[in-house]
């Protein structure tokens, strides 16, 4: 009985957490509230525009970006669904990299190749203004821990429900 018991409780919560993951909770999380203030956006949605070939992304209040929209945040607001960055005012104000032209952002470089310490690395949107829930991290270390015991409680009765009675090991003996 306490093998049945705590493999279907070891379903259950790894069925939770594997729901939590494909549903985008914790992507969500991830990608929690803005930082600062500027545009939510979806950095994925433009990362091949040029200056020959610009995007213009379009302004609006989304619950959901989709494609190339932008939705206007304050520091401390959520951000909406699908966004993975913020383009800052500070970036806009600069004209370089993005403008605001009315209605719309035209972004032209969407990435450059910055050095920093000695080291080169590519600079994009992604993940720029963005704060994550705090408590999401305490969240996934609960879930370590709550479904690392069903598993060792499964274990357990795996072994009680075949009278299988493990020695433990003496890795010192008082030499």
């Amino acid at each position: 009985m306490k093998f049945f018991f705590w493999t279907v409780l070891s379903v259950v919560v790894g069925g939770y957490w594997i729901w939590s993951y494909t549903s985008g909770q914790m992507v969500h999380w991830y990608y929690y509230t803005a930082s600062a203030d500027g545009y939510a956006i979806n950095s994925e949605t433009f990362k091949n525009a040029t200056k020959d070939n610009p995007a213009l992304v379009a302004i609006g209040k989304f619950e959901k970006i989709e494609g190339l929209q932008a939705v206007p945040v304050k520091k401390g607001d959520r951000l909406p669904e699908n966004t993975n960055g913020i383009i800052g005012l500070d970036v806009l104000k600069a004209g370089k990299r993005a403008v605001l032209e009315g209605e719309q952002i035209k972004v032209t470089v969407p990435w450059e190749i910055k050095e920093s310490k000695g080291f080169k690395y590519r600079d994009t949107f992604k993940h720029k203004g963005i704060t994550t829930n705090p408590w999401s991290g305490a969240w996934n270390v609960a879930m370590v821990i709550v479904l690392g015991l069903c598993l060792g409680f499964m274990a357990e009765g795996f072994t009680d429900m075949f009278g299988l009675k493990l020695k433990k090991i003496k890795h010192f003996e008082g030499h």
